[in-house]
């Protein structure tokens, strides 16, 4: 996918290409969901919030290797009235922002600032705008993001107003931000691929916020929404795994045990002191290959989006039933180990009984440095 980057600071390696495929989007839609904290409150609404943006990416783009691979939408998405065009373009517009965050400015934890917010009570003052999402890079300093969409092309217009707004959120735990960026997924044309435009203003706007971050509360809100998504659909184990298959959305999701654990007492003890350092300590020895469905935040995403003749009908298969290309995915790491999912005891997820990873699993997690961006 062709993206077009300015005004970023001398030394940030912004490349001109940026590979997506379909469970890149996906996880990303997943993790920039504004979906509520208060799983008590809201129950299932929080799973079907983001189900629901997931569901987006199958029936509106469509990835084609003719004549090169890109991302364009389909004949559904195209015939969608302007409002729904809108609703899409801008959901497509925060998972490119947080694509382009993560891959291409090495930023990790990357997450809406609503969902933080609400998440610990932050308020902002009447009047106060602020930036949509916020996240750590690897390698120190925080970074904040604008997300826009447009079923159009970017504007004259749209371009200059990014080149000239403000930064809106001041400082974060007190560090002025390294990079506060908007970006815009735009169309050129109605068959034209998705194209991303990201700008890095440099002046701060006069009602700049400051955002009191708290690093461990902000690792316990980014995972959050995994442990949502475990409280309504039966775990599986997959290897070092903990996984889950939404079968009706053709959507496997998961994350590593040790993670999990971790942050399961973190969000069932009050255990939080220390929580970011232990979960990089644990993404340090767990150090996946780059496989396309394993992230470097520990986390696993698959989408089986075949044509629409080659699936399921939605709700048919078992939902004990991993797709048989994450099985092969697994199997394929490890040629002396056979990868098959196998059912989480109960209480497992209650993090008490769920057992740590079995340590260095060769071909899977080989050992390395720190991560890098």
């Amino acid at each position: 996918m062709r993206t077009d980057a300015a005004l970023f600071p001398a030394g940030v390696p912004v490349d001109q290409e940026l590979s997506v495929m379909p469970e890149d989007l996906a996880r990303a839609l997943f993790i920039t969901g504004r979906a509520p904290y208060d799983q008590a409150k809201h129950g299932r609404s929080s799973t079907y919030e983001w189900c629901h943006r997931v569901a987006v990416l199958p029936a509106y783009l469509s990835w084609s290797d003719d004549p090169v691979r890109r991302i364009t939408r389909t004949d559904l998405a195209r015939e969608l009235d302007p409002s729904e065009k809108g609703m899409l373009s801008y959901t497509l517009g925060q998972a490119m922002c947080q694509l382009f965050a993560e891959r291409q400015l090495s930023v990790q934890f990357f997450m809406h600032v609503a969902r933080y917010a609400s998440a610990y009570d932050l308020t902002f003052a009447p009047g106060q705008s602020r930036a949509d999402f916020f996240g750590e890079r690897t390698y120190g300093g925080y970074v904040v993001a604008e997300a826009k969409g447009r079923s159009g092309s970017l504007t004259k217009k749209l371009r200059k107003t990014m080149e000239e707004q403000k930064r809106t959120i001041k400082t974060i735990k007190g560090e002025t931000p390294e990079i506060a960026y908007a970006s815009a997924v735009h169309f050129s044309s109605p068959h034209g691929p998705m194209r991303l435009t990201a700008i890095d203003p440099e002046e701060a706007a006069p009602r700049a916020v400051d955002l009191p971050v708290d690093p461990d509360l902000h690792v316990l809100a980014y995972y959050t929404p995994f442990l949502d998504a475990f409280a309504h659909q039966e775990p599986l184990r997959l290897g070092d795994y903990v996984v889950a298959s939404f079968t009706a959305f053709d959507v496997t999701l998961g994350i590593l045990a040790p993670v999990l654990q971790r942050v399961e007492r973190a969000a069932r003890r009050n255990e939080t002191e220390g929580l970011r350092d232990d979960i990089l300590r644990l993404l340090t020895r767990h150090r996946p290959r780059l496989e396309h469905t394993l992230y470097r935040d520990g986390t696993l995403f698959a989408a089986d989006w075949r044509s629409s003749e080659n699936r399921h009908r939605p709700g048919r298969q078992d939902s004990g039933t991993l797709p048989g290309f994450l099985h092969e995915a697994f199997r394929s790491m490890n040629q002396e180990e056979d990868w098959r999912a196998e059912h989480v005891e109960e209480g497992d997820l209650d993090v008490r009984n769920l057992p740590p990873a079995r340590g260095y699993v060769p071909g899977i997690f080989p050992r390395g440095e720190l991560l890098e961006g």
